[in-house]
C-alpha cells in the first residue's frame, strides 16, 4: 500500500488527519510533519525522511503539503529525485479521505491524480452552486461549479 506523510506549517497536517480520522476510524499508513520556523531545512528534510521510513511499505508515498511554494513544499520537492515519491500540494479534508479510500490496490501516480482531484473538486463557490429563482425566492440547484 501507498503510505503518505503530511508536512504543513503548524499543526495543519496533524489536524486534517485527527479530523479525518473523526469521520472514518483510524486511518493507518499516514503521518505529519510539522515545519516551523525554528526548524532549518536540514532538520525539516531529516525529520520527513524518518517519517517516510515509518510509513513505506514499498509501494510508494505521497507527500502532501499545504502551500505550494512554502518552506514544507519546497524541502518536499528535495525528495522527488527518489522512486516512488511523489508530492502533492494545497492539502485539505477531502484528499486524506480519498487518499484513506483508495490507497489499497492502487500505484502510486494514480492515487496522486486521485488526491489531486479530490481536493478541486471539493472546492465550490456556493452562490455558484445554489441560485434562486422564482418571486417566490425557491432555491434550484446549479450545475457543477
Amino acid at each position: 500500500m501507498v503510505g503518505a506523510v503530511i508536512v504543513t506549517h503548524s499543526l495543519i497536517g496533524k489536524e486534517l488527519i485527527a479530523t479525518a480520522e473523526n469521520i472514518v476510524g483510524k486511518i493507518e499508513g499516514i503521518i505529519s510533519v510539522s515545519i516551523d520556523f525554528k526548524m532549518n531545512a536540514f532538520e525539516a528534510r531529516k525529520t520527513i525522511s524518518e517519517a517516510m521510513k515509518k510509513i513505506d511499505q514499498g509501494d510508494g508515498i505521497l507527500i502532501l503539503t499545504d502551500l505550494f511554494g512554502g518552506s514544507p513544499s519546497n524541502i518536499a520537492f528535495s525528495f522527488l529525485n527518489k522512486e516512488k515519491i511523489e508530492v502533492t500540494t494545497g492539502v485539505n479534508l477531502p484528499m486524506i479521505l480519498t487518499f484513506w479510500n483508495k490507497r489499497e490496490g492502487g500505484n502510486l501516480s494514480e492515487l496522486a491524480k486521485l488526491v489531486k482531484l479530490s481536493g478541486i473538486r471539493n472546492i465550490v463557490i456556493a452562490a455558484n452552486l445554489i441560485g434562486w429563482k422564482g418571486s417566490l425566492g425557491k432555491r434550484i440547484l446549479k450545475g457543477n461549479n
